[in-house]
């Protein structure tokens, strides 16, 4: 009888957790950033298929790219809906999605140096990305619009 109100006990408490958040197919697609001064970014995103999404990004100015990285959104053997970003060609950093949602996803490591928090959202038809700090300090932020 013990053992019955263990596994009662068990499934009521994964049962209150929160369901892990979607993917962010909302964000498939080719993305572009423009600055005035010459300066662009750019994000393409493959379309939601297996639980991954892949992705690259790159930026510069004028006709130079200056950064380049490879990204990957998927579950880990746990379940857990992360983001892995590789700039430079480097290992990849892992960030877990600590908030998702119809039009807003956001990933955390505490343990990276910079950036430690990766947020995308959707304002209207723009994609919205922030690095960040945790606690939202020293951010840098692009508005990308979509490339059809």
């Amino acid at each position: 009888m013990a053992l019955t109100g263990w596994i009662i006990g068990l499934a009521m408490q994964m049962a209150s957790l929160p369901a892990p958040p979607p993917l962010p197919c909302w964000i498939e697609g080719r993305w572009v950033s423009e600055e005035a001064d010459g300066r662009w970014t750019e994000e393409n995103w493959t379309g939601c298929r297996a639980e991954t999404m892949l992705g690259t990004g790159r930026g510069g100015r004028g006709d130079e790219v200056t950064t380049y990285e490879f990204m990957r959104i998927a579950r880990n053997e746990n379940g857990d809906l992360m983001f892995y970003g590789a700039p430079f060609g480097n290992p990849a950093a892992a960030f877990r999605a600590v908030k998702g949602g119809p039009a807003e996803i956001v990933f955390v490591n505490s343990n990276h140096e910079y950036p430690q928090r990766i947020r995308y959202w959707m304002e209207g038809d723009m994609l919205m990305a922030e690095a960040s700090m945790r606690d939202g300090s020293k951010p840098q932020a692009w508005r990308y619009r979509r490339i059809k």
